[in-house]
């Protein structure tokens, strides 16, 4: 029976440090010992008492899937991991995992269960490659807990086959030179222009768009400083700011005269915007974009304006086409943007490992593989190269 420090009886497992923390431990019916401090004795008992229960259950067999998985993404995931994939862990474990394997006892749970989920979302033809992916590392991440806790022998989400759609076009959306003149000329009058315009001068990401302050922005040595992302999320009472994706994306961008000049115009029409509006949101000023009354603009707001802008280039295009044929213009959205700017760098002969320090990657083969593309025209520029006399 453990005391605090003034001889007050705690109850079994429980004892106050010196320092005047409390412990709380005990051992696992694999006969690990378990022990954790808090600040108050209140939080130790709690989890001593939730420890207790899920050692119970797991020594009788009888914990589920959807028991393990409430308890892993409340103590190792939320508030410890990015807010984002969090986010993704909650959303795939929802939609995807709990309807399939939640009932089952942990214990039982072998990759042929895995397996099959992805499977039956490849089959429903619902899904995207991108959020099979996310299902298969929410799966890995989930029993890799339970492994690392002693609750399960070993990964059932090791080597799971992830089958992959032919219609899926593996390669990120990114605009030939035509079509980026083609997409900017029809962005022009939109109110989001100038952030889809800055993003093909920089490669920034939509959350880092929507964070961008303008004392961020060193106009003197030209130069962005990214140094937050916006994140929205109903739960936590809609937008909030939250650090970079990764270390590397915390990083200094040198700005173009382009640049430059987008800023200088977004600078003016913000100005224009709060004269104009009569419920401005000063809580969000400081904000480089904004919505006509100031609030914050999510990835969600900047994508469904591109859609819009899509829609009218092909609605045009219908309209003057001859016989009811034209080439539709592909969608593209704000990732598109930054996968056209990492091309074009390439394109004029930018290094590899600058473009990294640009696009705040953590290793030049994310930069390479994923956003570096090769156009036809390039492919073209290239084959004519031959064509000269040697």
């Amino acid at each position: 029976m453990g005391k605090d420090l003034k001889g007050k009886e705690l109850g079994v497992g429980l004892n106050q440090r010196k320092d005047g923390r409390y412990q709380a431990r005990f051992t696992k019916f694999n006969g690990q010992r378990s022990e954790k401090n808090f600040v108050k004795v209140t939080e130790a008992r709690s989890w001593l008492n939730e420890q207790r229960y899920l050692d119970s259950i797991i020594a009788t067999g009888d914990m589920t899937v959807d028991e393990w998985y409430n308890y892993w993404i409340e103590n190792f995931k939320d508030g410890i991991v990015k807010d984002n994939t969090t986010k993704n862990y909650k959303q795939r474990y929802k939609y995807n995992i709990k309807s399939e394997i939640g009932f089952i006892k942990l214990q039982e749970i072998r990759q042929l269960h895995c397996q099959k989920i992805l499977n039956n979302m490849f089959d429903s033809g619902r899904y995207s490659n991108g959020t099979m992916e996310l299902t298969q590392i929410t799966l890995h991440a989930l029993f890799k807990g339970a492994v690392e806790n002693d609750y399960l022998q070993k990964n059932p989400a090791e080597n799971l086959k992830l089958k992959r759609r032919d219609n899926d076009n593996e390669e990120r959306r990114v605009l030939t030179r035509q079509e980026q003149k083609i997409f900017k000329e029809y962005a022009k009058n939109t109110l989001y222009n100038n952030a889809y315009c800055l993003v093909l001068e920089t490669g920034l990401r939509a959350g880092e768009i929507g964070g961008l302050q303008w004392n961020d922005i060193d106009f003197e040595n030209g130069v962005i400083n990214v140094q937050r992302t916006i994140l929205q999320d109903a739960q936590k009472g809609g937008f909030y700011f939250g650090t970079p994706k990764t270390k590397k994306s915390k990083r200094k961008i040198p700005l173009t005269n382009e640049a430059i000049s987008i800023l200088n115009n977004q600078k003016m029409l913000q100005s224009k915007l709060k004269m104009k509006s009569k419920n401005w949101h000063s809580d969000w000023d400081g904000l480089v974009f904004t919505t006509v009354n100031g609030n914050p603009v999510g990835a969600s707001t900047f994508r469904s304006m591109m859609i819009r802008i899509v829609k009218n280039i092909n609605f045009d295009r219908q309209c003057s086409a001859q016989n009811g044929v034209y080439e539709e213009f592909q969608h593209c959205y704000m990732h598109s943007l930054r996968h056209t700017f990492a091309t074009r760098c390439i394109e004029n002969g930018v290094q590899p490992k600058t473009l990294q320090k640009i696009l705040g990657h953590s290793n030049l083969s994310t930069t390479m593989d994923l956003y570096v593309h090769v156009t036809d025209e390039q492919i073209f520029a290239e084959i004519n190269k031959m064509n000269c006399d040697i």
